[in-house]
């Protein structure tokens, strides 16, 4: 059987399905709800101003590994000599005795001489940092101090033992120096006492010098006087007995002639006198012969003395030429030592303190380098040297790290800036360190404060008109706020006396009229007010509001 359409039928089944897709949508409909949130009015000044719209620009900054690790790592034998005796403790500077004991001669030997080295670094892999951890990443926010990596533990305990080792090695140089300057102040000191006292004595030294020296020349001379007279003594006697020994000698001749032509039996009386008289010459010869030998024997050994005499004094004379240059010599450096002495001193103590200043230095140095690894090593681990939100890492577990490494690139939250250009005739007001007020899009209901830190020079467009770029730098708490965040600047050019004030979001309007929502008892109700100046936060109220009235912001929350 065929059915027959209904018009009734078929209206309300229309209807009935509209109806369930109304009620389908409706239920699908995302519903709102509105909040409030509470602000009060208040009294305070607000900033009149320029304002332009810019946007945040966020500095960066690189945190750079910029330890020198070859150069932290020095030889066992660097930095100081000074302990091992490179320096000289003044027992040279100590004086002689007499003219030629030295005393203060060399016045210059008196000055020590010190002289410390540096060694040259021993850098090697086997002193090198590797990386065994990460421990930053990249969004972090960090602190000076925070670690950035962990590092291999005995990479890093094998160069603190050397740098300790240097810091004791260091201690014991210095105090070494210590000890030994001690010594040297004193030698100093007894150079100083001796240079006077020798200036003192050196016109008497000079005098008894010179004095020994000629009376020594006088002596020899007078020796050799007396050796020329002994001789020409000896000399007499042997001529005067010569004479004698030659008439004996003829008598002695004469009597043996006698003796051998007369004919003793015959002539017995002259013979026997020419015996008496043989016997008498002969033994008149020997005394005299005997006599003239000694007299010639000491005639030689006289000569001889002579000659050695006049040796002796001819070598007294050259003794006295050089001794009186000598003595001069010696008088003047005694004097020259003598008004020096205090000078000398002061050099000599001048170079012990060079030296304790050297060591010091040194030791300071190594104190420096082992600080310095500590600063940046820490606990096995490589520290942050700077504040910062991590933008960048850049080693990996293994790598060797290395002088001049970039460890990690941070937000430089100290160079938060914003920059927009102001043209010339809003210029008038605004320098350098004058003061700005940013309103963020994202933070609405919040005022961050800035300093004008820099103003391009003039910028000439095509048509002519002139503009400057100015830049702020934001101070305060920055740490929300991220890179190209946009809003408005306002450059303070004057400031408001007291007013009443409230926030901008606060008020509505309609119909050229403005109005707000006043909580009171509990209950809303809506007011009109007039408003004055606005700093693009807070709007001035000239009428409708008193000090503490609540007013409500209004905001739409999704359900």
């Amino acid at each position: 059987m065929k059915l027959k359409k209904h018009p009734l039928l078929f209206w309300c089944g229309c209807g009935i399905l509209f109806l369930a897709v109304l009620i389908g949508l409706i239920a699908g409909k995302e519903t709102k709800e509105t909040v409030y949130r509470e602000n009060t009015a208040a009294t305070g000044v607000l900033a009149v101003g320029i304002t332009e719209s810019g946007s945040i620009a966020i500095g960066t900054e690189d945190d750079i590994f910029d330890l020198d690790i070859s150069a932290l790592i020095r030889n066992a034998s660097s930095d100081s000599d000074a302990a091992s005796g490179n320096s000289s403790t003044g027992s040279s500077a100590v004086f002689g005795e007499g003219m030629g004991g030295g005393g203060s001669m060399d016045m210059f030997s008196q000055i020590f001489t010190f002289a410390s080295q540096e060694g040259n670094s021993s850098a090697t892999t086997e002193n090198a940092l590797t990386i065994a951890g990460i421990e930053v990443a990249v969004g972090q926010e960090i602190k000076q101090g925070d670690v950035l990596y962990l590092l291999e533990e005995d990479s890093v305990s094998k160069i603190k033992e050397q740098l300790e080792t240097d810091v004791e090695k260091a201690r014991i140089d210095l105090e070494a120096v210590y000890a030994e300057q001690r010594i040297s102040r004193q030698s100093a000191q007894h150079t100083y006492d001796s240079s006077v006292a020798y200036g003192e004595y050196a016109s008497t030294e000079y005098e008894e010098t010179v004095e020994n020296l000629k009376k020594t020349v006088s002596n020899k001379e007078k020796a050799v006087a007396l050796a020329k007279e002994e001789l020409a003594l000896y000399q007499t006697k042997l001529a005067s007995i010569e004479e004698s020994f030659t008439k004996s000698a003829e008598l002695l001749a004469a009597a043996e002639w006698g003796m051998e032509n007369v004919d003793k039996w015959n002539n017995t009386w002259l013979y026997v006198d020419y015996v008496e008289n043989h016997t008498q010459a002969e033994s008149n010869y020997s005394t005299l012969k005997k006599e003239k030998e000694e007299l010639e024997d000491n005639i030689e050994l006289a000569q001889s003395n002579i000659v050695m005499l006049e040796a002796e004094l001819a070598e007294a004379e050259r003794a006295l030429a050089r001794g009186l240059f000598t003595a001069q010599e010696t008088y003047d450096l005694r004097i020259l030592a003598y008004n020096t002495a205090q000078e000398t001193y002061d050099i000599a103590i001048a170079y012990l303190e060079e030296e304790a200043k050297e060591q010091e230095e040194i030791y300071a140095a190594a104190e420096e380098r082992w600080e310095l690894f500590c600063k940046s090593i820490q606990e096995n681990a490589v520290i942050a040297q700077c504040d910062g939100i991590v933008t960048n890492v850049y080693l990996e577990e293994g790598d060797t790290l290395k002088t001049n490494d970039t460890l990690v690139t941070v937000y430089d939250l100290e160079e938060v800036t914003m920059t927009v250009s102001i043209s010339e005739e809003d210029m008038t007001d605004i320098a350098l360190k004058g003061m700005a007020n940013i309103i963020l899009t994202a933070y609405p209901d919040e005022v961050f404060h800035a300093s004008i830190t820099d103003i391009s020079d003039a910028i000439s467009d095509s048509n002519g008109n002139i503009t400057y770029d100015v830049c702020v730098t934001l101070e305060g708490d920055v740490r929300k706020l991220y890179q190209n965040m946009t809003g408005e600047i306002t450059f303070i050019t004057k400031n408001t006396e007291e007013v009443l004030y409230i926030s901008n979001r606060a008020i509505t309007r309609s119909g050229g009229k403005s109005y707000v929502k006043v909580k009171e008892d509990g209950k809303i109700k809506t007011v009109e007010v007039t408003t004055g100046f606005s700093d693009g936060v807070n709007v001035e109220i000239i009428e409708g509001l008193s000090e503490g009235d609540i007013v409500l912001i209004e905001s739409k929350v999704s359900d």
